[in-house]
């Protein structure tokens, strides 16, 4: 009869740990070996992705290849860890084919790393300005997913105004800060984030998913995103990048008015004062 063995996983890749029957723990012998007394609870293969989605919160994207560089380990290991994470949504094969980039999940759970303090310091002398130079309602913004979160905000001095929406969290199809972030992403991971048909909102809300990637490639190629009655009737918007290091530090800056005096032509000068605005602020911080 076949005897089971007592001797942990770890013994049989290290000479150090010897068999024995004895009731001691394996914690001296796993130590011997130069391993920490809990590592033999450790699973390589979920240590390996977790190390991997580590990486993907701070970069684009990145191929099997350089990870498996990077982590030390094979490239079929790689490749299946990944292909595993890309089933349950963490990860998204990129639209080139050539790469992974964060997929769904991984937005939603690793965007909040940002809010904290420094994301309203940051943004602040920004916003004072825009409300000052604008006279208009300035909102900065995060992305979470499917949805985008108001950050910080300030409000405009007119009578008739949109209000303050700080706090707010709203799907990001129908906000022009939403689509700008939106934008920034691949059309594998949009696809992902969103159904078919999408929820309307306002009068002109984009409602299928065909329609709102169509907008967002618009959006890549002019560099700004704007929303006409999107995300309610009588308000329209016009948002300009922040820039980060990665897609979890990327801001939106957006200005909304009343659609009484947001003509698409005050839209655009709008816009272009905000792109200013933004780009000589941000590069204060540099």
């Amino acid at each position: 009869m076949r005897q089971t063995s007592t001797v942990p996983p770890a013994s049989r890749h290290c000479p150090r740990i010897q068999q024995t029957r004895s009731a001691r723990t394996w914690a001296g012998v796993v130590e011997g070996c130069g391993m920490r007394a809990d590592e033999k609870y450790i699973i390589g293969s979920l240590d390996t992705g977790l190390q991997m989605l580590e990486i993907m919160l701070d970069r684009d994207s990145v191929t099997v290849t350089d990870l498996a560089s990077e982590l030390g380990t094979g490239r079929s290991t790689a490749h299946r860890v990944l292909k595993t994470m890309e089933n349950r949504g963490f990860v998204a094969l990129s639209s080139s084919g050539r790469g992974y980039v964060a997929g769904p999940k991984l937005v939603e759970i690793g965007s909040p790393r940002c809010l904290d303090p420094q994301s309203r310091l940051r943004t602040r002398p920004l916003l004072n300005r825009v409300l000052e130079e604008t006279g208009e309602s300035v909102h900065s913004s995060l992305l979470l997913g499917a949805q985008l979160l108001v950050v910080d905000g300030r409000r405009s001095v007119h009578q008739v105004d949109i209000g303050l929406r700080v706090g707010m969290v709203a799907p990001a199809h129908a906000m022009a800060g939403g689509k700008l972030l939106l934008s920034m992403l691949s059309d594998d991971q949009v696809d992902a984030l969103f159904p078919s048909d999408l929820l309307r909102l306002g009068p002109r809300t984009l409602t299928t998913r065909t329609a709102l990637l169509r907008d967002l490639q618009e959006t890549r190629e002019r560099g700004y995103a704007v929303a006409i009655q999107e995300s309610e009737r009588g308000i329209n918007s016009v948002a300009v990048l922040l820039s980060g290091t990665s897609w979890r530090d990327r801001m939106a800056v957006a200005i909304s008015v009343p659609a009484e005096r947001g003509s698409w032509e005050e839209l655009m000068n709008l816009q272009e004062r905000l792109a200013v605005i933004v780009s000589e602020e941000s590069g204060r911080d540099t």
